[in-house]
């Protein structure tokens, strides 16, 4: 079965800061579920690069990896892949727009 849902929100600072959060993979557990156990390799988001997450539910532990398929810093896209638990896959494709107010949208399709 496919799921389709595009969550969406407005921060209120220039796409440029929320792009220098969405690329700081070390950082990926401040704004998910999970904590960040490693990224392979290290440093901002690249093609072919693993930020490996953990986390607890259902009364176990979880390990489970967000790959990053690509990225484009220019136009601030980054598609990741997001292999969950019992066999379920994310495709992220992550976008951020500038609003007219100066903030940013952002939209996970």
């Amino acid at each position: 079965m496919i799921v389709n849902v595009c969550p969406a929100g407005v921060a209120k600072v220039p796409p440029d800061q929320v792009w220098k959060v969405v690329e700081a993979t070390e950082g990926y557990g401040n704004w998910t579920d999970a904590a960040v156990l490693r990224v392979v390799p290290p440093g901002p988001a690249r093609p072919g690069q693993v930020v490996w997450m953990g986390g607890r539910a259902l009364g176990r532990k979880w390990e489970f990896p967000i790959e990053v398929h690509d990225v484009d810093p220019q136009h601030r896209w980054i598609d990741l892949v997001v292999r969950l638990p019992f066999g379920i896959t994310n495709y992220e494709h992550l976008t951020l727009t500038e609003t007219p107010e100066g903030g940013t949208l952002v939209r996970f399709n």
